[in-house]
């Protein structure tokens, strides 16, 4: 067997790039908790932010060179579980997809969607962004999306697109659904439950933004795919995509005669990972059973990811080798995950987390209603960019937000509009979420380059929903 390429690697330069913005973060996060003073809410059994509860902690040091060994002490930390089950499910979608790639299962899929669709390509892209705008907003699928971003990379370059447009397909798509959430059991789910109140409150209104969004996202990525297909030269990723499209024309390497064999067994790899993904989403939904939707996957990847590549090559030797290979090349995203989560480690051990909080809560005491939901929306940016979970933001924030938004008259489902908006949004642009940075490697983009596609997109979704809560005011919503 000769040297494979492999379809998920991580490219150098823009492992490089997003290094050395995880760095800077980390080294402004140590340099503020040297001048903002330690402190802490008191919480309840849940867990939950006792209002009115904060007082100052003296003698709390926390050394300069806690800061380089954070990205050790994360995997023993609180957060451990949640960075290694990334990580794992991050490795075993590069095997799974290298052996997909080797063994022809991906080119086969590609080219049965573009024979479909040949004549109604814009409805296809039209028809994804919705599906993943869909699963975000009502089920909250989000980081579950990286499963399908190789594929949806591939069919954008076959389609004559490039890979920022397969890119927008999935991860903007998930991004902007899970924000525009309608029963999002992850972030409108619990600051409901947070709030006393029903989670279908304030959907009519939340439907409309959600059609709104949709309406931005799918016209900003057909416009811009119109722009790629008609001069490829304009493309943030071309030289790349050059080397990607030459890779898809090249022989696979391992030959197998039967395209319905190879098409049918990685389809119904699929359609379990996808039966997984909305069960795992409705038990959530349905009877408020947490089942972690990545493990789901994960076990799903691996043990049909094996079966099915053993099922089309017959040899079990070269099914695991590729594998393997497979899942090396993407191991080096891991230590970005380990840098992202470094930043929010570093702050809330230097326990200032609370304090950035208090601060921030006595700054919306006394304001007139436009002027503090907007500043809860600042508010939860400024979180978010530390804590991209949606529901530990909830459970840390609701409970600081809601008996201030009472005595200023705002309603609780505005208040969670705030909060959702600025949780969903930033997660496809801050350098510290997760997910993007392993989207980012998965496709070979640096984060400058990604910034540059989609700062623009993200300046007028931050406009539109400063006027959708703007409007909410004004409606009484």
């Amino acid at each position: 067997m000769n040297d494979q390429k492999q379809l998920l690697s991580i490219s150098k330069k823009a492992f490089l790039n997003v290094i050395y913005i995880l760095l800077v973060l980390i080294l402004s996060a140590g340099i503020l908790s040297l001048f903002i003073s330690p402190g802490e809410f008191l919480r309840d059994s849940n867990g939950m932010v006792i209002s009115g509860t904060f007082t100052f902690i003296d003698n709390v040091n926390y050394p300069i060179w806690r800061w380089f060994t954070a990205p050790f002490e994360v995997l023993v930390g609180p957060d451990a579980l949640s960075v290694i089950m990334i990580g794992l499910f991050l490795i075993i979608l590069g095997g799974t997809f290298g052996l997909m790639h080797q063994t022809g299962g991906i080119k086969v899929i590609i080219n049965r969607l573009i024979y479909r669709f040949r004549n109604n390509k814009y409805t296809l892209l039209r028809m994804i962004i919705l599906i993943f705008m869909i699963f975000g907003a009502f089920f909250g699928i989000f980081e579950e999306s990286i499963a399908l971003l190789p594929i949806l990379i591939i069919l954008s370059l076959s389609m004559g697109w490039d890979t920022m447009t397969g890119m927008g397909m999935c991860l903007l798509a998930a991004g902007f659904g899970f924000a525009t959430a309608i029963t999002n059991p992850f972030s409108i789910g619990i600051a409901s439950d947070l709030a006393n109140t029903n989670i279908l409150n304030g959907v009519f209104y939340r439907l409309i933004v959600f059609i709104i969004m949709y309406g931005v996202l799918q016209f900003f990525l057909v416009a811009y795919a119109k722009k790629i297909e008609k001069n490829p030269e304009k493309s943030l990723t071309y030289d790349e995509d050059l080397k990607k499209k030459q890779e898809l024309k090249e022989e696979v390497d391992f030959k197998v005669n039967d395209e319905n064999k190879i098409f049918n067994t990685y389809v119904i790899l699929f359609i379990i990972l996808l039966i997984g993904i909305v069960t795992t989403g409705l038990l959530e939904l349905i009877f408020s059973l947490s089942i972690p939707a990545i493990p789901v996957m994960a076990a799903i990847f691996l043990i049909g990811g094996l079966i099915s590549g053993y099922l089309v090559t017959k040899n079990m030797k070269y099914t695991l080798k590729t594998y393997l290979q497979g899942m090396l090349g993407v191991a080096p995203a891991f230590l970005l995950i380990l840098l992202a989560v470094s930043v929010k480690h570093i702050i809330s051990n230097a326990q200032i987390m609370d304090t950035i909080l208090y601060y921030l809560s006595n700054m919306l005491e006394g304001s007139s209603p436009i002027v503090a939901i907007l500043f809860i929306y600042l508010f939860v940016l400024i979180i978010q960019f530390f804590i991209g979970s949606a529901s530990a933001k909830a459970f840390l924030i609701m409970p600081i937000i809601l008996p201030l938004v009472s005595l200023i008259g705002i309603s609780s489902e505005l208040a969670i509009l705030a909060f959702i908006f600025g949780d969903g949004y930033t997660n496809v642009i801050f350098p510290t979420n997760g997910v993007l940075l392993i989207g980012l490697s998965i496709a070979s983009v640096s984060y400058s380059k990604w910034f540059k596609f989609t700062y623009k997109l993200q300046l007028a979704t931050l406009l539109l929903t400063v006027l959708f809560l703007i409007i909410g005011i004004w409606v009484g919503y």
